[in-house]
């Protein structure tokens, strides 16, 4: 009885060790969890609100949301939940231990699936644009096809991890501890290796889609800002002769094709070659009203506005395309660097100082700086979600 007694008072003061250790980590989780969830939740709110009938380029961006707001309430939770008790007297709550490794790891894998979704279509739309695009059925099954696997190929973390007694030498204390079984030996360094190059596979297809699309836009701004150097040279040409009639309509057509295909297709598309010749009738039509009211000198004005907007969304473009990355390598790769090291070393957590563990704990969950940010990168980079925004704020504060 004492002993028992003992051994409580002890693994009291076991977890309120590893409470300290487990602070760093729950400060930025709930930061990330506030950013998230304000940002998140913005998203969900503007697409249901405001963009219910958006094009389709934008199809998987409330699906992304909805599931990274679900892996921050379940990140915060977890971390919440450790910190205030570590390390259990029994094994009542193992089910809570196996649970929560396979849900973060299926929330996870199914928003990194996504990322690739989105990446594939707006690849197809700016790299293919006369070719197959991704149809609402395509789009359906590759939702279904993502959640099918991302929940498969988790559920090995419920098997591998569960609560393991511990013996604390420190305070003399005995207690369980989720954590990854000793008794699995090749299995979990397989499951360890095959997760980790599933997450350079992940990285790897991101930074090739969006380096084709980054590719593929310098090209076409490239080849428009030519068309734009000649329009001014025939500009020129007109001011000596004075024949305001012989301004060439190629340069107002592109403008004008600009201006209706920045309607019916993604913003990022829109450098694409003009894919839509069964239009050439309505741009003409718009290009005879916009030349009879418009002389030389005003043309040059709204292109040159044209030609600006463009290099401000071709930075925009490679602004997003290096946080992507940036954000997927900080996320991902640490965290399978950290599941291979501790599969081959399944005392490499004992074996740290509290500060190392600290800094590993939180390095350990950098994951959580995933469903964070997606809704920051494509919503930010993205002026007709920016709009609605601001259009929204503007009827509340009317009302």
């Amino acid at each position: 009885m004492n002993s028992s007694a003992s051994n409580l008072q002890n693994l009291d003061l076991w977890n309120e060790e590893m409470s300290w250790i487990y602070l760093p980590s729950a400060i930025v989780i709930t930061v990330c969890f506030v950013v998230g969830f304000i940002t998140n939740s913005t998203v969900v709110l503007v697409f249901a609100l405001r963009l219910r009938h958006s094009r389709d380029d934008r199809y998987f961006i409330p699906f992304l949301s909805t599931v990274d707001l679900f892996g921050l309430v379940v990140n915060l939770v977890g971390i919440w939940v450790i910190r205030h008790r570590s390390v259990g007297a029994n094994t009542d709550s193992h089910i809570l231990c196996s649970l929560q490794w396979y849900v973060c790891s299926a929330i996870g894998c199914f928003s990194a699936f996504l990322l690739i979704g989105i990446a594939i279509q707006r690849y197809l739309k700016v790299c293919r644009p006369c070719g197959k695009q991704m149809t609402l059925r395509y789009r359906r099954l590759l939702l279904i096809v993502a959640f099918v696997i991302s929940t498969s190929i988790s559920i090995p973390f419920a098997w591998y991890y569960e609560l393991v007694k511990t013996t604390n030498d420190k305070f003399n204390a005995k207690g369980y501890v989720c954590k990854q079984k000793k008794s699995h030996r090749n299995g979990p360094v397989i499951y360890s290796i095959t997760i980790a190059s599933l997450v350079f596979v992940n990285i790897l297809c991101l930074v090739i889609l969006y380096s084709f699309i980054g590719r593929a836009i310098y090209q076409q701004t490239n080849m428009k800002k030519k068309r734009r150097s000649s329009a001014k040279r025939r500009n020129n040409l007109i001011k000596e002769t004075n024949i305001d009639s012989d301004y060439p309509t190629t340069t107002m057509r592109e403008e004008t094709s600009y201006q209706i295909q920045n309607d019916g297709l993604s913003e990022y598309c829109d450098w694409t070659l003009e894919k839509r010749h069964n239009n050439d009738r309505d741009l003409s039509s718009t290009e005879n009203r916009f030349t009879t009211n418009m002389d030389a000198k005003s043309k040059t004005k709204s292109l040159g506005r044209y030609y600006q907007q463009l290099n401000k969304r071709v930075d925009r473009f490679t602004c997003m395309f290096l946080v992507i990355t940036a954000v997927a390598m900080v996320s991902y790769i640490p965290k399978a660097t950290m599941l291979i090291v501790e599969s081959l070393d399944p005392s490499f957590w004992d074996n740290l100082s509290n500060t190392e563990r600290s800094a590993a704990e939180l390095v350990y969950r950098l994951h959580v700086l995933h469903h964070t940010s997606n809704a920051l990168i494509y919503g930010y980079f993205d002026t007709r979600f920016r709009k609605e925004i601001k259009n929204m704020l503007n009827s509340f504060v009317g009302k």
